[in-house]
C-alpha cells in the first residue's frame, strides 16, 4: 500500500470516528429528551384524575358582596360585614316547600355553632315575591334564631351567585371567596364536614 493512501484512509477512520461520535452524542442528547417527554405525557392523566377526585378549593368564584334587610331588626347590612368569619347562606324562598324540610336540618347547624365567634349564619332570599312580613313569618313558624334578610336587589343577588333552585347554600370562608356550593336538600353530615374543614383554616 502506497504512503499516499495510508494517509487518505487515516483521514476516513477520523472523520468515521468523529461523525460516529456526533451522533452517538445526538441520540444520547435526544433520548433524554423523549424520557422526560415520555414522563410528562404519562403523568398529566394521572394529575387530571387526581384534579377530578380532589377539586382544588379555589375554583369556585370570590363571593360578591350585596346590601340586605334584617327582617327581624330593620336593620341594613352588607355581606362584607361578615367577611372575617366563616358564613354559611342559605338562598331560599318562604314559598319553597324543599326550604321547609330543610330548616330541621338548618336548626341543628345553628345550635352546633351559634357559639362560635366566627360562624355567621344568614337564610336570605331571592324570590322577588317574598317580602318582610312573609320572611319574619317563616323565621317564627319554626323559631329560628339566626338571622333572615332580603337583599336590596334580589335579582341581581340570585343571578350573580346562580341561584337557579332552593335551597342553595354557600359557605363563605374569611377570605371572602366561596369554598362549598350545593343545590337542594343536603346531608347534614356533609354541610357539618365542610363547615369544620373551613372553620379550621
Amino acid at each position: 500500500m502506497k504512503k499516499s493512501d495510508m494517509k487518505v484512509g487515516g483521514k476516513k477512520d477520523d472523520l468515521s470516528i468523529s461523525l460516529g461520535k456526533r451522533l452517538g452524542d445526538t441520540l444520547a442528547k435526544h433520548a433524554k429528551i423523549l424520557s422526560v417527554f415520555i414522563i410528562v405525557m404519562m403523568a398529566l392523566p394521572i394529575a387530571a384524575v387526581g384534579m377530578r377526585i380532589s377539586p382544588q378549593e379555589r375554583t369556585l368564584p370570590p363571593a360578591l358582596d350585596f346590601r340586605m334587610l334584617d327582617v327581624e331588626t330593620g336593620n341594613t347590612m352588607r355581606l362584607s360585614d361578615y367577611m372575617d368569619r366563616v358564613v354559611f347562606i342559605d338562598f331560599m324562598a318562604t314559598w319553597c316547600v324543599t326550604c321547609r324540610q330543610s330548616m330541621a336540618d338548618l336548626e341543628q347547624i345553628y345550635d352546633r355553632y351559634f357559639s362560635t365567634l366566627s360562624f355567621i349564619m344568614l337564610s336570605v332570599t331571592t324570590s322577588t315575591t317574598d317580602n318582610v312580613s312573609l320572611m319574619r313569618d317563616f323565621k317564627n313558624d319554626y323559631s329560628a334564631n339566626w338571622t333572615f334578610a332580603i337583599p336590596m336587589f334580589v335579582v341581581d343577588v340570585g343571578m350573580d351567585y346562580g341561584v337557579n333552585g332552593y335551597p342553595t347554600y354557600i359557605i363563605v370562608d374569611r377570605d371572602g371567596q366561596i369554598a362549598y356550593r350545593s343545590v337542594g336538600l343536603t346531608p347534614l353530615s356533609t354541610m357539618v364536614s365542610r363547615i369544620d374543614e373551613i372553620l379550621k383554616r
